[in-house]
């Protein structure tokens, strides 16, 4: 919208008809001081946010590492006790099978009980395992959640703040003309 100025007449006589040139003179310079003001105040607000999403960014990226060693370490660790379990599970077999053979009809009762413990406490100590696990992922589960409410929020925050931002560069951007006008009549 162009700004027509007007001259105080001490000042147009000051001039002469030069005064008509210095109006334009000074419309375009306070037109050009807008365009740089607008223009500053957008590279600013580019870089500040750069800044904030490189520090989201790079917060994410910590979480995927964090995740990615806890599943490393919880995979490691199951191997570990299965590796155990089968190794005592054929050690249990092996011995029972050298006393079977030593004394098959003496021993015969008590290798069936031994047995049947064994089987009992085998499937005892899977149920537990799978338990453990079942509870790691519902752990898993419920922080994954977290997570996600968090970055859920900081969307939530950033829209916000964007929203201030825009309202108050629109602001800036209508009152300028008006505070302009102001001035020049006050001045």
């Amino acid at each position: 919208m162009p700004q027509f100025l007007t001259l105080p007449e001490e000042v147009a006589a000051v001039f002469g008809d030069a005064a008509p040139k210095f109006v334009d003179f000074l419309v375009s310079t306070f037109s050009l001081q807008k365009e740089e003001v607008a223009h500053m105040s957008a590279l600013t607000f580019e870089n500040k946010l750069e800044k904030a999403t490189g520090v989201i960014r790079l917060e994410i990226a910590e979480l995927r590492t964090d995740t990615q060693t806890a599943i490393a370490e919880l995979r490691t660790d199951t191997q570990t006790a299965i590796a155990e379990l089968r190794t005592d599970t054929r050690t249990a077999i092996a011995e029972l099978r050298t006393e079977m053979q030593a004394s098959i009809g003496e021993l015969r009762t008590e290798v069936q009980t031994s047995i049947a413990e064994l089987r009992t406490e085998t499937q005892s100590s899977i149920a537990e395992v799978r338990l453990e696990v079942a509870e790691l992922r519902a752990e898993m589960k419920a922080d994954f959640a977290d997570v996600q409410k968090q970055i859920s929020g900081l969307h939530k925050d950033i829209t916000s703040q964007t929203k201030w931002i825009l309202a108050g560069l629109a602001t800036a951007v209508t009152m300028y003309p008006i505070l302009v006008r102001l001035v020049d009549r006050l001045i």
